[in-house]
């Protein structure tokens, strides 16, 4: 007889999986608020189903099957809105979507990278990314012409994509 999870890890292991799921989700549907209710009816169904996860598996790859099948009820469901897609592209979104895992060490190690920046390339990163500036914005805040910034960042972005790539080629 199978031993079902306690209440406190599944809500630890539910809880832990909620971002990767969200992000599965939306990969599929490509709707953001549809994703977050599809997210909620996979909670409800894992909640539901919590008695048959077998503690000691993946629970990751368990509520991303559950996740899946709700996304293919929602596409079912909501088959004769065209903005909606079809079996076989969400099929080759699922598998695509398996990369988002990825996604979460890249993002990591790019956090790290950042730090590792100039100051200036690091403070003109973050006024590009984070903070949406466009490159005419950054020439007049700055005072350098817009070739020149789109030079540093060119070279910053290079920077990273270098760093990121010599810390995986470590991890491997």
């Amino acid at each position: 007889m199978r031993n079902p999870p306690s209440r406190d890890a599944f809500v630890q292991s539910l809880t832990k999986a909620q971002l990767g799921l969200l992000r599965y989700i939306t990969a599929l549907v490509g709707d953001p608020e549809a994703a977050n209710n599809i997210l909620q009816n996979t909670n409800l169904l894992l909640w539901k189903k919590a008695d048959e996860f077998e503690p000691g598996t993946n629970f990751d790859a368990w509520a991303t099957k559950v996740a899946y099948w709700q996304v293919k009820a929602y596409c079912r469901d909501r088959g004769r809105d065209r903005h909606v897609f079809g079996d076989m592209l969400v099929e080759q979104l699922a598998d695509r979507a398996g990369q988002l895992e990825d996604i979460d060490q890249t993002v990591g190690l790019l956090r790290k990278c950042l730090k590792k920046l100039h100051e200036k390339d690091r403070e003109l990163v973050a006024l590009r990314y984070d903070n949406a500036f466009s490159v005419q914005q950054l020439s007049s805040r700055l005072g350098r012409s817009p070739s020149a910034i789109k030079g540093a960042l060119l070279r910053a972005r290079r920077s990273l994509r270098a760093c990121v790539e010599r810390q995986m080629a470590k991890e491997l």
